[in-house]
Formats: structure tokens, C-alpha cells, sequence
């Protein structure tokens, strides 16, 4: 339970990609047709929410989710089959989103069916707001029960609950207990918990945060940020200079214009940005709260800003080092400084580089008042305590599904974080 589920889904689609490989070697598809069908099943996957975790507390959507994805991808692949017929098999290449469908369905289905079955128990000592906590469980851990609630200032007593149940788990909630007396249980703050269900860190534990010290982990985000950043720049220059036309034929003032920001350990940088603004639109009023009927922003610019068009030269900082493909967006000094005298876990998310998306872009929009930073700042803690080269795929897809899609309204679920 110390694991976030956001991870789970991602995994699922990296081993539909695997079983997309493995069938194309069978029946000789090649490397460039592997490729092709692997991406077409991910960018599907993404698009028709196969990657979300919603899926895993509702199995009810995932064989219509697998059903969208798999048609949209075998679409994806007569294209490409259409566009080089001398490189591609139309048949074979058909068959491979075929197979991830088929994969995808098994190992899916049978990890819930295992998992629900599993009923683990676990044993809820001191508990505050059980029923809350019970929902929590349902919706993100169905393979685990809630077996008995305690009073965990008898030791005794939480022991014979765990001994009854056959609990091996035990959830110490209020910090009214010694731990240290329960032998062999497990105990897990209610901190940690709300942690782990709502993918955010309290800002009481901020002291506590720190980035994984691992340099595999700095090699590989940085590969990352290299790769995707070349191969998005390439695909992405085109549109960039349609939009420098188009800023320059609507209004006066530079197209692409350099703003300081802070970075990596509160160092500052210049961050580049599509104007989507008028010029000096800041001049008499300084730095303020973002809106979305923004009368500073030009036309283009209301077109652009939805679609994050305007953070694309932002590739440029990527490849320069400034920034990060996912990370804590960076913030301008000014704003940094308020931030800080109010919330000083702040000055916590510069422990990373900051990105061009992030975990709290993906849960949460613009900040329009102090509560909204707030919330920010604790998925950013949360971000910046497991930062990682599986998380940010994760924040990756997500952030695709968002700017394609919208970011879905959660579920109207009484009691769900």
C-alpha cells in the first residue's frame, strides 16, 4: 500500500507494447513495422484512456476501452501500411494490435480478477473517518479489505484482531499508539496514506522531502529529455513557424519573448514562450493571477494557450539543461518570493529541475488564488519525492490525454479524494 496506483496503468500499457514486439518478431514484421503498431496501441491507449487507473475501481470500462483502442490503432496501421506499401504487410501488420488487444485483455483482467479475489485484510488502529478511508481502499486497492477497526493504544487488542483476521497489516492512523509493541504488523500513518491515495504530500511533512538520490535515474531523465526533446522539436518546428507568422501578422512586438523564472535549486534562467499576450502587457500591472477570459491575451493567443502551443520553444530550455520535459512548472521570482513568506515548504520544489508539464499541471489548472497554489505545491512535493523515469512517462500520457481530451472531471464518488 506505500505505492501509488498511478504507476499500475502505465505499466499495463508498456507490456502491450512488449506483447506488440514479441508477435511481430514471430510473424516477421520487422522492426519498422513493430515500431509503428507499437506506437499507434500507445497513442490509442492514451486517447481512449486504456493508460488511466479509473479502469482498475471500475472494470466495467476496460473491455470498451480496449475495444476504441484496439479499432483506432489497426486505423492507425492501414495508414501506415497505405503510405509505404513496399516496407509494410497491410495483414501482419493488422495482426499486431490484434495481439496487444488480445494480451492487454488477459493480463488486465486476470491481475483484477486475482487481485479482488485476494481480499487481504488489513487492521485500522485509532481510525478517524473510517467510512472515508473504506472508500479510499474500495477505489484504489480493491485486493485489500478492511478487516477491523481498534482502539491501537491496546497493543493487545490490535494484535488479536490481526491474529483473528489473519492480518499481517496494520493502518496506525492517529498517533496515539506505540507502534513498536504490534511485533510483526506493518504500521502506516494516515499521512502516508492520504499520500497515497491523493498523490499529494502534506505540506506539515515537507521537512521530510527530498529527490531519490540515484545518478541511474539523472542519466535516464536526461536521455529522455535529450530524445523526446529532439524528435518534438523536429515534428514541432513546422507549426513553430506557422505560429511566428501568425503572432507577427496579429500584433506587434517579438513572437517568441524570454521571461525569468527560477530553476534547479532557486537558480534563475531565461524560460522561452510564444507571445500570446499583447506586448508589455505587464507594464502597469506586474505579475498577476492567470484567467481564462484574460483580456491581455491576443486572438491567437486564446487559441494557443488551451493547447499549450505557446510553451513549445520550451524544447529549447530542455536541450539547453534549464529545464525538464516533467517537473514543477518554473515560476517567476516575484510570485516565488509571495509564495514563500506564506508557504515556506516553497523554496521544497526547487530540489528538481523544473518541467514543461508536471504531476500537478495534470491534476490541477492555473492558479487563480493561494488554495490553488497551495494544492500545487503539495503534488509538486509529491512529484519531487518520487520523481522517476516510470512516474514521468506517466505524467507524459497524461499530459497527452489533457491536451487532447481535457482533463477528465473525476468521478462524483461520495468520499473520494
Amino acid at each position: 500500500m506505500r505505492h501509488s496506483s498511478e504507476s499500475r496503468p502505465i505499466l499495463f500499457c508498456w507490456a502491450d507494447a512488449v506483447a506488440v514486439a514479441a508477435a511481430g518478431a514471430l510473424l516477421g514484421t520487422g522492426a519498422l513495422g513493430i515500431g509503428i503498431a507499437a506506437a499507434a496501441w500507445l497513442v490509442s491507449a492514451v486517447a481512449f484512456r486504456l493508460c488511466d487507473h479509473r479502469w482498475w475501481s471500475d472494470p466495467s470500462g476496460l473491455v470498451p476501452a480496449a475495444a476504441k483502442t484496439w479499432m483506432a490503432s489497426s486505423v492507425l496501421c492501414l495508414a501506415a501500411a497505405a503510405w509505404l506499401p513496399a516496407l509494410i504487410t497491410p495483414l501482419r501488420l493488422l495482426a499486431l494490435p490484434l495481439a496487444a488487444l488480445v494480451f492487454g485483455l488477459a493480463l488486465r483482467g486476470g491481475w483484477r480478477w486475482a487481485a479482488a479475489r485476494r481480499h487481504k485484510p488489513i487492521v485500522i488502529a485509532d481510525a478517524v473517518g473510517e467510512e472515508r478511508l473504506a472508500v479510499w481502499v474500495r477505489h484504489y486497492w480493491p485486493e485489500w479489505r478492511i478487516a477491523a477497526v481498534v482502539d491501537g493504544r491496546d497493543a493487545s487488542a490490535v494484535e488479536r484482531a490481526a491474529v483473528t483476521h489473519g492480518a499481517d497489516v496494520a493502518c496506525y492512523l492517529n498517533g496515539q499508539a506505540s507502534p513498536e509493541s504490534w511485533g510483526r504488523l506493518n504500521p502506516l500513518s494516515l499521512d502516508d496514506l492520504l499520500e497515497c491515495v491523493t498523490g499529494r504530500v502534506l505540506l506539515d511533512h515537507a521537512d521530510a522531502v527530498a529527490p531519490p538520490a540515484s545518478r541511474v535515474n539523472t542519466a535516464l531523465k536526461r536521455m529522455l529529455d535529450l530524445c523526446v526533446g529532439c524528435a518534438g522539436l523536429v515534428v514541432a518546428l513546422p507549426l513553430m513557424a506557422v505560429l511566428v507568422a501568425l503572432i507577427k501578422l496579429e500584433s506587434r512586438g517579438p513572437a517568441i519573448y524570454r521571461q525569468e523564472r527560477l530553476g534547479l535549486d532557486g537558480r534563475p534562467f531565461q524560460m522561452l514562450k510564444f507571445r500570446s499576450m499583447i506586448e508589455e502587457a505587464e507594464e502597469e500591472t506586474g505579475p498577476v493571477w492567470a484567467r481564462d477570459d484574460d483580456p491581455r491575451c491576443t486572438k491567437l493567443g486564446r487559441f494557443i494557450r488551451p493547447l499549450h502551443f505557446d510553451e513549445l520553444p520550451q524544447l529549447f530550455n530542455v536541450l539547453r539543461g534549464n529545464m525538464s520535459l516533467v517537473g514543477p512548472r518554473p515560476e517567476r521570482p516575484e510570485l516565488a518570493r509571495d509564495f514563500l513568506e506564506s508557504l515556506p515548504a516553497y523554496d521544497k520544489r526547487h530540489a528538481v529541475k523544473p518541467g514543461i508539464t508536471g504531476w500537478a499541471q495534470v491534476n490541477q489548472g492555473y492558479d487563480r488564488e493561494m488554495d490553488d497554489v497551495r494544492n500545487k505545491i503539495q503534488y509538486d512535493l509529491y512529484y519531487v519525492k518520487r520523481a522517476g523515469p516510470l512516474f514521468d512517462a506517466a505524467i507524459i500520457l497524461r499530459t497527452m490525454d489533457a491536451v487532447l481530451f481535457g482533463k477528465p472531471p473525476r468521478p462524483a464518488e461520495p468520499g473520494r479524494p
